[in-house]
């Protein structure tokens, strides 16, 4: 059973800001959280419902929304700045 990915719009100007390798590696990335939503790490505090998936040097933040089957890619961004 595969989650629909789905992102915010500002996730989508985010992604336009990557070089289109990164963003490509970031396309790749959406295929297995579709796949797999649960692969990333689960966090805590301000993001306690989201998990965390790596594509170095770059996060993704998500949520998951498991009786609808829809990954929500709530935030894309370089890992220093991505959780403030």
């Amino acid at each position: 059973m595969e989650y629909q990915v789905r992102t915010k719009p500002s996730v989508d100007k985010e992604l336009k800001t990557l070089t289109k390798t990164d963003y490509y590696r970031m396309l790749a990335a959406f295929t297995i959280l579709a796949k797999d939503p649960f692969v990333g790490k689960k966090m805590g505090g301000e993001y306690k419902n989201c998990y965390s998936y790596r594509v170095w040097p770059y996060r993704i933040v998500y949520q998951i929304y498991k009786k609808a089957l829809i990954v929500l890619v709530i935030r894309v961004g370089h890992r220093q700045g991505v959780y403030k």
